[in-house]
């Protein structure tokens, strides 16, 4: 078997992750993909040229809902509203502003994470091999499309680096893979060019030559740690997109064909013009039976009787889309509606939003245990903490003063004022609770926190 075999599961969602990412790029790579998203009218193929022109006309009418990219980055807005918590060994901080080998900081690529999983509800992170110049390891991410086959023990797994590579100033697409396995407790890792293995097997190893007894490699879905591909969250979102998209086609044809009225001539002649400034004369006359004719001239067009109903089906799919979760723009807040009540109404589809931000937030923590052992450090030590709370819960200055006087009074602890303090955004999610502390101290008395009336009498 050759190693860019795809696994059966890839196979059963590769035409999922195609529909995602076309309808994502938008109305012009969806019209590249001709008949695969708007089928050509079987009328139209009787036609000399099999159709061609009349079905670029049509397709060229037709427009394409823009929905499912701003529905995507606008959930990703959602879920890092707030910065993720994410606490590291000393020895990893230097991926804090250079994550992954071309340069994106941890915050960025945690971002890029939880935007494909809802693109395609898949993503993979490879923890590798410091680049040159460097003594960290670097985070690399793969596609749903890249992990092409894998094995449900997590020993083995294919990803395709295929892509364009420059030669001078030409660019040419190479087929690359590349083969984490686990063999007899140890990891290696196998390169291809094509399908030709290359020469070298390697054997990636932690800092002081360490060997590395487990593949440093985490596969998340839009749910979990699965290795099993799931549907894409959003599929809903682009299946609505591309209903509006051939029902917008039908209806502007439709429009187009009910203003292009036909001229026809009875018992006369077929004047040589027609339009504006032309005039037709037509006289009567004696047919060949000696019977005379009276000539007669009139435009004739299609009712356009399916207009309304082809506006109302398109009416009905934007009502999908909303439901599969293009809602989540519907945000603002009615007249009447207490915080409370929003909450309630955006209960149910924000499940799904905490469920992403969960697995992304897995997925990275994960990723970055594996480059903690690379370097040596403490892998328990690294902590993604993802913010969970989607609405503005921004705390009022007098909120915050009610709340450090509960704390005084001895109702709370001043780990659970701190907590409060950062879900209210006016406490930095990025300082644990003692760096907090710390800071305080450092900056005197007479700016910190006023303490509990005990403390102070103490």
């Amino acid at each position: 078997m050759a190693v860019d075999a795809k696994h059966p599961e890839w196979q059963d969602r590769a035409d999922e992750w195609r529909e995602m990412r076309v309808t994502a790029r938008g109305a012009k790579a969806v019209k590249e993909a001709g008949e695969d998203f708007l089928p050509m009218p079987s009328g139209f193929r009787v036609q000399a040229d099999s159709g061609r022109a009349m079905y670029g006309a049509y397709q060229k009418r037709a427009q394409f809902p823009e929905i499912v990219a701003p529905t995507i980055r606008g959930m990703v807005g959602v879920i890092h509203r707030t910065e993720t918590q994410i606490e590291m060994p000393d020895a990893m901080l230097g991926i804090w502003e250079r994550a992954t080998s071309d340069g994106l900081a941890l915050e960025a690529f945690h971002r890029r994470i939880t935007g494909e999983l809802l693109l395609t509800g898949r993503y993979s992170i490879l923890a590798d091999a410091a680049s040159e110049g460097s003594d960290l390891p670097f985070l690399a991410g793969y596609s749903a499309e890249a992990l092409i086959n894998w094995s449900t023990d997590r020993d083995f797994y294919v990803l395709d680096e295929s892509g364009l590579e420059r030669n001078e100033f030409e660019w040419s697409n190479k087929k690359r893979y590349r083969v984490l396995r686990l063999v007899d407790g140890r990891y290696e890792v196998e390169t291809y060019s094509g399908i030709e293995k290359d020469a070298d097997v390697l054997q990636p190893t932690a800092r002081g030559g360490q060997r590395l007894d487990g593949i440093p490699f985490v596969v998340i879905g839009p749910r979990d740690l699965a290795v099993a591909p799931e549907e894409p969250p959003l599929i809903g979102v682009a299946r609505a997109a591309l209903a509006m998209y051939r029902l917008d086609a039908d209806y502007r044809h439709q429009l187009y064909m009910s203003g292009q009225e036909t001229l026809v001539v009875i018992n006369g002649d077929a004047p040589e013009a027609i339009g504006a400034g032309v005039v037709i004369t037509l006289t009567s006359g004696q047919g060949e039976d000696g019977k005379e004719f009276t000539p007669d001239a009139k435009y004739v067009g299609p009712s356009g009787t399916g207009i309304a109903a082809h506006r109302t089906a398109i009416q009905d799919e934007r009502e999908n889309a909303v439901a599969a979760g293009a809602r989540i723009f519907d945000s603002a807040k009615k007249a009447a509606e207490s915080g409370e009540a929003l909450r309630l109404r955006y209960a149910a589809q924000t499940a799904t939003l905490t469920s992403i931000a969960q697995a992304s937030a897995q997925g990275l923590e994960k990723a970055l245990r594996h480059a903690a052992v690379m370097v040596g450090a403490d892998p328990e030590k690294v902590v993604v903490k993802p913010s969970l709370d989607f609405m503005d819960s921004t705390m009022s200055a007098q909120e915050a003063q009610h709340l450090v006087t509960v704390w005084q009074s001895g109702a709370l602890s001043k780990q659970t004022l701190y907590e409060n303090l950062q879900r209210g955004e006016i406490a930095s999610p990025e300082r644990s609770f003692d760096e907090e502390e710390e800071l305080i101290t450092s900056e005197g008395p007479e700016l910190g926190l006023v303490g509990r009336e005990d403390e102070v009498a103490a």
